[in-house]
């Protein structure tokens, strides 16, 4: 079975344990808990975290400021923040600086946080598809603009005064003309 790192940051001890205790509950999530926002990045930074699940009021630094650290490390990091503050400049700092997935006020329901977690969890799966498809179209424009340097005009065929440009799928047009060698793994 897959399992899903799930991060859990408070500095209170106990808020930390009820959170963990909630969350690894859940079968699929490998939970990991710490009072300090430092580890949590360390351990962003590092590991393939599908969510962080934050406090607001830390001393360290605000879950908010965490939260954005984290995005900057790893965009497909879902995160959370849990708070008692129930303010409009807590969303805003929140969204501002990490753009938080969820706010869950304290106390919780175990119910409902486990189910913005899982929700989480799925966000992720989600942001790392869309990260792959960037990071493909990012090497294939970097490997047409080499090209395109090394040979110029080489995306382009004149015929008869037309510029025809190449299509967005040359690799089945390659094909259709019996083209060998050329294998669309090229791209990966």
């Amino acid at each position: 079975m897959n399992k899903f790192l799930i991060v859990c940051v408070d500095d209170d001890d106990s808020m930390l344990a009820a959170v963990a205790r909630c969350l690894r509950r859940e079968p699929t999530f490998d939970v990991r808990a710490t009072t300090s926002a430092k580890d949590a990045l360390a351990w962003v930074a590092s590991e393939q975290v599908a969510v962080l699940v934050s406090d607001y009021e830390m001393p360290e630094m605000t879950g908010a400021q965490l939260a954005g650290q984290a995005k900057r490390m790893r965009p497909e990091t879902v995160r959370i923040l849990l708070t008692g503050k129930k303010t409009l400049e807590t969303a805003l700092d929140g969204i501002n600086q990490g753009e938080v997935f969820r706010f869950i006020n304290k106390p919780f329901e175990d119910k409902a946080l486990r189910a913005a977690v899982m929700q989480g969890v799925e966000r992720h799966g989600e942001l790392l598809a869309l990260s792959g498809d960037r990071q493909r179209r990012e090497r294939r424009e970097a490997l047409r603009t080499a090209l395109e340097s090394e040979y110029p005009g080489i995306s382009e065929v004149k015929r008869e005064g037309t510029v025809l440009q190449v299509t967005a799928d040359p690799w089945s047009e390659a094909k259709a003309m019996g083209l060998a060698g050329l294998e669309r793994d090229l791209e990966s």
